[in-house]
């Protein structure tokens, strides 16, 4: 194969990784009833007036299925972690324990539950749309390409790569998603 077309290729192959990965990080966002240190990332804790996340102040650990223990590396800092925890609205209670905060995931309620799955079933769309896209991006480059002199067949050998490529990747996000689904929908 001609290796503009491999350099093609390979270019829709990392931007299909990355819309994986984005999607596999998004999904363990997703509260499951079961407790999570991924889903304390987007909090922010004061650190000094400064908006830090509370990964970089403290350690998280999975104390048992449905608790997380967060363990300041400053103790002081306690307080202000479980305030910050309340301010996220996230849906999680919080106690403190000593000098650690201790993060409770409720039980999911069956609504709770069919929502999320909802929301998996958006979000995964979402990611079969943005590699979707990426296909049609590096196909207009391949036919780029044959109009800068490159055959036919080497074009259509590209076209037929780049399909199975995004076949590939949707199928990873479904795979993905049904296994979200089936972590919500258990009790």
């Amino acid at each position: 194969m001609v290796p503009e077309i491999q350099a093609a290729l390979k270019a829709a192959e990392e931007h299909m990784k990355k819309s994986l990965l984005h999607f596999e990080e998004v999904l363990g966002k997703v509260r499951a009833g079961k407790a999570s240190p991924a889903f304390l990332e987007a909090v922010r804790v004061d650190y000094y007036g400064a908006p830090t996340p509370v990964k970089h102040v403290a350690t998280i650990a999975v104390s048992d299925s449905r608790t997380l223990l967060v363990q300041p590396y400053e103790p002081r800092m306690a307080k202000a972690i479980e305030k910050a925890i309340a301010e996220a609205n996230l849906g999680l209670q919080t106690a403190t324990d000593g000098n650690a905060v201790r993060v409770i995931f409720p039980p999911l309620t069956e609504e709770t539950r069919k929502k999320l799955v909802k929301q998996v079933h958006e979000m995964a769309e979402e990611a079969r749309v943005a590699i979707r896209n990426i296909r049609r991006d590096h196909l207009e480059a391949l036919r780029q390409l044959g109009k800068k002199g490159i055959a036919e067949d080497f074009i259509k050998k590209g076209q037929e790569e780049l399909d199975k490529l995004t076949k590939k990747y949707i199928e990873q996000v479904d795979k993905l998603m049904e296994a979200k689904e089936q972590e919500l929908l258990m009790v």
